[in-house]
This record gives structure tokens, C-alpha cells and sequence, in this order.
């Protein structure tokens, strides 16, 4: 299985997605047509063979295409048979209580998965 790595644009995230389980989503997702970025990445998940992910997710603005598009890549790796392990590391800025609340929604939602909610300083 193939990685998967990006680099980050004015409304796509920085991704680093390792067949080893270790994957990363980083900067802004704010696209207009947010399948067209995610639903490679939905595919890719849903093909990963690791007992164990983590997911970074650092993400400093998501709109409203792109969560829904999130929440259906973190359902794939919840309910994907071959992962046994699944932790979320979500990251938001100390002063940013809507990226939080987003996290903590997608929580709820999921079954097996562990989040960490890891307060980042402000710039």
C-alpha cells in the first residue's frame, strides 16, 4: 500500500497518510468540493491493514463540506475490522473553542476510537 503525502495549499490540509497507521492531516481544509480532496483518502482508509492508527489532526479552520467529508474518513477508520487501535490526536489553538467543540463532536459519533485533545498556544 502506497503512502500518501501532500503538501498543504490556501484551503487544503497538509497530508502525510503512512500504511504504517501513523497518518496526518495539517493546515486549513476549507474547500468548496471537499469529496474531491477527502474521497481519496476515504478509499485509502478504508484499504489500510495496520492494527494500530493515529490520527493527527491539526486543522486550524474546517468548513462546513469539509467536516462532513472528516466525519466520513473517521467513520471508515472507526469501523475498519483490521484496525484494532484507532487514537485521534485533535489539536486546537488555546483560544479557539470552535475547532474543540468540532472535535468533540466527532467524538461522540465514533465507537472505537480515543481522542486527545492537545491545546496548542496561540501565535
Amino acid at each position: 500500500m502506497q503512502s500518501i503525502k501532500t503538501e498543504s495549499s490556501d484551503s487544503t490540509p497538509r497530508v502525510n497518510f503512512d500504511a504504517s497507521g501513523k497518518l496526518l492531516l495539517k493546515g486549513r481544509s476549507l474547500m468548496l468540493n471537499a469529496s474531491t480532496f477527502y474521497d481519496p483518502l476515504i478509499f485509502w482508509s478504508d484499504q489500510l491493514n495496520t492494527k494500530s492508527v493515529h490520527l493527527t489532526i491539526d486543522l486550524d479552520y474546517i468548513n462546513t463540506s469539509s467536516s462532513k467529508k472528516l466525519l466520513e474518513l473517521l467513520n471508515i477508520l472507526d469501523r475498519n475490522n483490521n484496525i484494532h487501535e484507532f487514537i485521534v490526536y485533535w489539536c486546537f489553538e488555546n483560544d479557539d473553542e470552535d475547532i474543540l467543540l468540532k472535535g468533540q463532536i466527532l467524538e461522540e459519533r465514533l465507537k472505537k476510537a480515543r481522542f486527545y485533545f492537545t491545546e496548542l498556544a496561540g501565535v
